[in-house]
């Protein structure tokens, strides 16, 4: 329910995003009841941290707080030196006890790796996809960037792992009037809106900018030295807008800037307009902004990412580690070790014909 305030402008509201998460919290606890009623364990996520990171700290402490009061089972792993991550990781991914995994970084920030990117990059690139709650691995970008929303195809009976802090903006969108409209077709609920995001890193800036313009926004990227607009499925580079140009034509703005010093002006900001703050640190002057009419300012989305972060922990489960689906897995291999016995292929059939054929000739001639 939106807070209003009477020194506020007409119209404006503060959201907490603890009441959108309810709903999905509450659909996690039926899930994990029926599982408990099928005698079947309820899921397992392990944390892995190995920095001193206060938002890291907190985030691993609400993970684990919220997974416990919703009956998932949580497991924190801290890792006293950086290096031992990718070991540790490793590990998890091939333990069938472990059904999710994420990782609470920067670890290394910004250091190279052999791979070429970052190390965290590449540590989020080493979280098997069957256990990516977070939805940063290769797989899940990829088929994000392409608008592929299954990981099956064409069975397309298992739905891909959306990056979580990116899809607690949407479902803070989808809960605030006038963002969405669920009346249009998949892929044109937000058509006609413009959106602005300031900060395009790869854990929310650009997946966000990819998955509202999937839903048929027009999304600017605004980052330190460049700005991108999506649209349609394809990046334009926008060299004749600015930052301020960007936020004043969208009726939607969203602010990721890890730094306490960063503010955008309230004055670009337009009546009616959507605000969400997704850093740690405010970005905007919450008092200057819910002075401008019609304004809906949500101020933190962790309680939202936690829920999807639960709610992706469900995904992975039914998609992959269900007893029935293990079940299933292990009937699909047995059918094909009787559809494809010993010989292979038809080659192999005519090769072994052909040799008994020619040696029972043989053998008939000596004698």
């Amino acid at each position: 329910v939106p807070a209003n305030n009477n020194n506020w402008a007409p119209g404006a509201q503060k959201v907490d995003a603890g009441n959108i998460a309810k709903p999905f919290r509450e659909e996690i606890r039926t899930q994990i009841q029926k599982l408990k009623e099928a005698g079947i364990e309820a899921p397992l996520l392990v944390g892995l941290l190995a920095n001193s990171d206060p938002a890291a700290k907190k985030y691993a402490e609400w993970t684990g707080k919220a997974c416990r009061a919703d009956g998932i089972r949580y497991e924190l792993r801290e890792i006293k030196d950086a290096i031992d991550v990718e070991a540790s990781l490793r590990d998890a991914n091939d333990d069938p006890r472990v059904h999710g995994i994420i990782v609470y970084y920067p670890i290394f920030g910004q250091v190279e790796s052999f791979s070429g990117e970052s190390q965290d990059d590449y540590l989020r690139d080493t979280v098997s996809y069957k256990c990516d709650v977070e939805g940063l691995c290769h797989e899940y970008r990829s088929n994000l960037y392409r608008n592929i929303r299954y990981v099956d195809y064409p069975t397309n009976s298992k739905k891909c792992v959306l990056p979580c802090t990116a899809l607690s903006v949407v479902k803070i969108l989808e809960s605030c009037p006038s963002c969405y409209d669920k009346s249009k077709s998949i892929g044109r609920h937000m058509e006609g809106q413009t959106v602005t995001i300031i900060n395009r890193s790869e854990i929310v800036g650009r997946p966000l900018a990819a998955m509202l313009a999937n839903d048929g926004a027009d999304v600017y990227s605004v980052d330190i030295d460049s700005i991108y607009l999506f649209r349609g499925g394809k990046l334009y580079a926008c060299d004749g807008e600015t930052p301020e140009s960007c936020v004043r034509k969208s009726s939607v703005v969203v602010t990721g800037v890890p730094t306490k010093d960063y503010r955008l002006p309230s004055d670009w900001i337009q009546p009616n307009t959507t605000v969400v703050n997704v850093a740690s640190f405010k970005n905007v002057n919450e008092d200057e902004i819910l002075q401008i009419p019609g304004v809906t300012y949500i101020p933190m989305v962790g309680k939202v990412t936690v829920a999807m972060l639960e709610r992706n922990l469900m995904r992975l489960f039914y998609n992959f580690h269900h007893p029935d689906h293990q079940l299933e897995e292990r009937k699909k291999k047995e059918l094909g070790a009787l559809a494809f016995p010993w010989y292979g292929n038809v080659l192999q059939i005519y090769t072994a014909v052909a040799a008994t054929v020619i040696l029972a000739l043989s053998i008939g001639r000596r004698k």
